[in-house]
């Protein structure tokens, strides 16, 4: 193998290995999150201005959605407007947190990709979906019914 076919190969390699290397830094202060909002099937996965959060008190942001209970689940994350990574919360681990259940906490991941929480209602109301960001790597997803 001649030099340049080395060089270029290695070239290749480097190129490859940094694209799939790529991470993003998760937010380290609440006060660099952009506008977020609850994005879920009800919302046609669109940044409605009906459901951006609002600060609760402390670190909490919440916003309010009718639900109607016919069984099926509502497929929901946090997000901001563009999907920006490091700003897409969806549950951090598929085999424990994907089902919310009512009135109950659970982690979220705010570096996912289809990473969707479910929560199935039992009777049709208001309900609240919350995000707590006192801990910016591990925000905690509660829904309660209100």
């Amino acid at each position: 193998m001649t030099k340049l076919k080395q060089f270029y190969g290695a070239c290749a390699i480097s190129l490859l290995s940094g694209c799939a290397s790529y991470t993003v830094e998760p937010y380290k202060d609440i006060q660099q999150l952009p506008d977020m909002y609850l994005r879920g099937v009800f919302t046609w996965w669109e940044a409605d201005p009906q459901y951006q959060l609002t600060l609760k008190g402390g670190s909490t942001y919440a916003t309010a959605i009718e639900l109607i209970a016919d069984g099926q689940p509502y497929d929901f994350k946090f997000a901001d407007k563009n999907w920006t990574p490091g700003s897409s919360c969806g549950y951090k681990n598929r085999f424990r947190d994907q089902n919310i259940t009512l009135g109950e906490t659970t982690y979220a991941d705010c570096n996912t990709t289809d990473e969707n929480f479910k929560f199935v209602p039992k009777e049709t109301g208001l309900y609240e979906f919350s995000i707590n960001f006192s801990n910016i790597d591990k925000p905690i997803v509660k829904v309660s019914k209100l």
